[in-house]
């Protein structure tokens, strides 16, 4: 064997070949952990644009859902990944409709216990909302379509430059002012009294020039959350869901900073840290979806049970924008779940 022959096959022998590497799991757990006993298992899930095969009228020219309907393997990947989450509430992102969800439930999520569902029409332009299946009852659904994200001391007269040095985006001449998306706020009672409210969030996507944007989200969606519990102060609140952030950004950082804790702060955030792809939550190898809690419910936060679910990555050469998913692809971001101990549980 000659010198050149040598090489390459140390290269190989050390995995050190093209870079490139194709379908399989990268990012997250493979098998979702055992559950604690008596414990309320909390998820949430992009699960990429879910469309049925049903025509809406009120969707038509660009958007017409006709031609949108998701495939019956990409629905059976998605509902893999839901049978291995096991969750009690499970938080859904771009799903058609409530019709749509009941019917990928009943075909595809059979015995699961999710009786109980909750998904309005979010006000969003493409057609999809936040959604919710759930095996506790849900006593009260609520979501607030074109509501303006404007914040006074932040965006009104006057107000632009002291907002940029606060740390905020500078605001385009003409800026949108109102949640893309709206939030879903659904509320939550066991057959033993215990009561929480869920705020199921997909904040505006994009790069740099978009931050303005998730920046005025979040801020109003700490108004939401107060006044959720100006009369219930001990209420526990979860808002989770697809953030379109990393940790690091400004929409993140003011979330916590207004008093949502980040179950997952423990994270390991750079490329090259020991576990950070078990906390990665797109398959770009971003993390942008989160688990906050207020602090009542960060009280019965179980410690150790956060966790990312990964499921098939598509492989380094695949387009999204013009290549057809491998098989057994479900969805561009992976789930991500927690526990909470209900104190009538513990």
């Amino acid at each position: 064997m000659n010198c050149l022959s040598l090489l390459v096959s140390f290269l190989l022998l050390a995995g050190v070949q093209d870079d490139a590497r194709g379908p399989g799991h990268r990012y997250g757990l493979e098998t979702a952990p055992e559950r604690t006993p008596g414990a309320i298992r909390i998820a949430s899930y992009n699960i990429l644009n879910y469309f049925d095969d049903v025509d809406d009228p009120a969707l038509g020219g660009e958007w017409d859902d006709k031609d949108l309907a998701s495939s019956p393997r990409q629905l059976e990947a998605v509902a893999r990944a839901i049978r291995e989450l096991d969750a009690d509430v499970l938080a859904l992102q771009e799903v058609e409709s409530a019709e749509a969800l009941i019917r990928f439930r009943d075909t595809y999520l059979k015995g699961m216990g999710y009786d109980h569902v909750a998904s309005l029409d979010a006000g969003y332009y493409r057609g999809v909302e936040q959604s919710v299946l759930s095996r506790i009852p849900v006593t009260a659904i609520r979501n607030w379509p074109g509501l303006s994200t404007e914040v006074p001391a932040l965006h009104g007269s006057g107000a632009r430059k002291d907002a940029v040095a606060s740390g905020y985006r500078p605001l385009p001449e003409d800026p949108e002012l109102n949640f893309q998306r709206s939030p879903l706020m659904v509320d939550f009672k066991t057959d033993t009294g215990y009561e929480f409210t869920l705020f199921v969030v997909h904040l505006k996507a994009g790069g740099l020039s978009s931050a303005y944007r998730r920046e005025a989200e979040g801020s109003k969606l700490l108004e939401l959350v107060a006044e959720r519990t100006a009369t219930d102060p001990g209420r526990n609140v979860i808002v989770l869901g697809d953030f379109n952030a990393k940790h690091s950004y400004k929409s993140m950082r003011l979330l916590v900073e207004g008093g949502l804790v980040d179950t997952m702060h423990h994270r390991a955030t750079e490329p090259g840290d020991l576990d950070h792809d078990l906390w990665v939550t797109h398959e770009s190898g971003r993390t942008l979806d989160y688990i906050l809690l207020n602090r009542p419910a960060i009280n019965e936060f179980v410690p150790g049970t956060a966790f990312v679910l990964g499921t098939l990555h598509p492989g380094d050469d695949y387009d999204w924008r013009k290549d057809d998913p491998p098989a057994g692809h479900a969805a561009d971001h992976y789930p991500v779940a927690i526990e909470l101990m209900p104190r009538d549980s513990s």
